[in-house]
């Protein structure tokens, strides 16, 4: 092996421990709703993009509308009367990562049992003057991700394209297999703007489970060969 190749295989290994890391911040900032602390997580690429079952997002500047201004930030005016009551966990298992032989690119998935919590308003009272009649809904929410990551120019680690499958979202008292499945809704739902969701399996008594989503990456040379490339959707 010459230096070269040792100097490779070192950065390489460098890459796998950023990209976990990416993925737990993710997962910290997430659940905290720092949603401008993971924004800098993001490749500012017109190529980045963000698909889950709310909505799917082609380039940064899309995914940061979706995360700073369809639900904000917990320091924006007002979200700490919103965001009483509401804990979304997402934790990441079962990880399969593969950095590109060049160093350049990366490409993880996982499988998530998360659970939310999101405070309902039956009433339609004021929360501030009203706690009490705000009800707490909690879910199971499991999903798996699959995600892709690449080198910026400085140097840095950021994610560049990530899709969300859903697998179920129920009550906590209820069996996923006889309650529909929950969506998430804007925070700020003045602000949504008209990102169609795409089309995801769904389990059902006749549904055969996909045998590829995701698909746990294999080692790859480029990012021209990456397997199973994740194609950007039209907009």
């Amino acid at each position: 092996m010459t230096l070269e190749e040792l100097q490779l295989q070192v950065e390489r290994l460098q890459a796998a421990q950023a990209c976990r890391n990416i993925m737990g911040r993710y997962a910290y900032y997430h659940t905290a709703f720092r949603n401008k602390d993971y924004m800098t997580l993001w490749a500012q690429r017109e190529d980045s993009y963000f698909k889950f079952p709310f909505g799917q997002y082609i380039g940064y500047d899309a995914i940061a509308h979706c995360y700073l201004v369809e639900h904000g930030d917990r320091d924006d005016p007002g979200m700490d009367v919103k965001l009483r009551g509401i804990m979304t966990m997402h934790q990441l298992d079962t990880e399969v990562l593969e950095v590109a032989a060049d160093g350049k690119t990366a490409k993880g998935v996982w499988i998530s049992p998360g659970h939310e919590t999101f405070m309902r308003n039956p009433e339609n009272v004021d929360p501030e003057k009203e706690p009490e009649k705000l009800k707490a809904d909690p879910m199971w929410a499991w999903s798996k991700y699959e995600v892709e990551f690449i080198k910026d120019t400085d140097g840095s680690w950021k994610l560049w394209h990530m899709v969300l499958y859903p697998l179920f979202k129920t009550g906590y008292h209820e069996a996923w297999t006889e309650a529909a499945s929950k969506v998430e809704a804007a925070i700020n739902p003045e602000e949504k703007t008209e990102q169609k969701a795409p089309d995801f399996w769904q389990w059902s008594p006749t549904a055969l489970y996909p045998a590829d989503e995701p698909e746990p990456p294999l080692p790859y040379a480029t990012a021209a060969d990456m397997p199973h490339k994740i194609i950007v959707p039209e907009a």
